[in-house]
């Protein structure tokens, strides 16, 4: 069971939006995996319920914390959205007191079949141009 509330991770997306960072590679991937190209987009998908079907999936150590001494519990999460299956992973330091959105791309659990017939459909979309 997570330590953190979701909720709260949540409604800081929408409200704090200052104390709430994507690090590493997360803008980049959120870019190029759900089309949010922003920090401020994928703050407002996260707040608005984007992420649908949520599961959590485990919580473990931070394992590039730079200050050992302050435990930091990374929690992960699945999702859908759009016909994909995604993957979130965030943390919470208390003594900053800032969420830190460490992961936020494509599963690697996901169904690739599905995966594939959804692109193969909205490339036939966008070739008969009905967009």
């Amino acid at each position: 069971m997570p330590y953190y509330n979701y909720e709260d991770f949540k409604q800081a997306c929408g409200n704090d939006t200052y104390n709430v960072i994507p690090i590493d590679n997360v803008l980049r991937d959120a870019r190029e995996n759900f089309n949010l190209n922003t920090k401020s987009q994928l703050l407002e998908f996260i707040h608005c319920d984007g992420l649908e079907d949520l599961k959590f999936v485990n919580t473990k150590d931070w394992e590039n914390n730079p200050d050992p001494a302050n435990s930091i519990k990374v929690y992960a999460y699945e999702f859908r959205t759009m016909g994909k299956l995604g993957y979130i992973a965030f943390m919470y330091n208390k003594n900053t007191q800032k969420w830190l959105i460490k992961s936020f791309h494509l599963s690697k659990n996901r169904n690739m079949a599905m995966f594939l017939a959804f692109e193969k459909a909205k490339r036939i979309k966008m070739e008969e141009g009905d967009e």
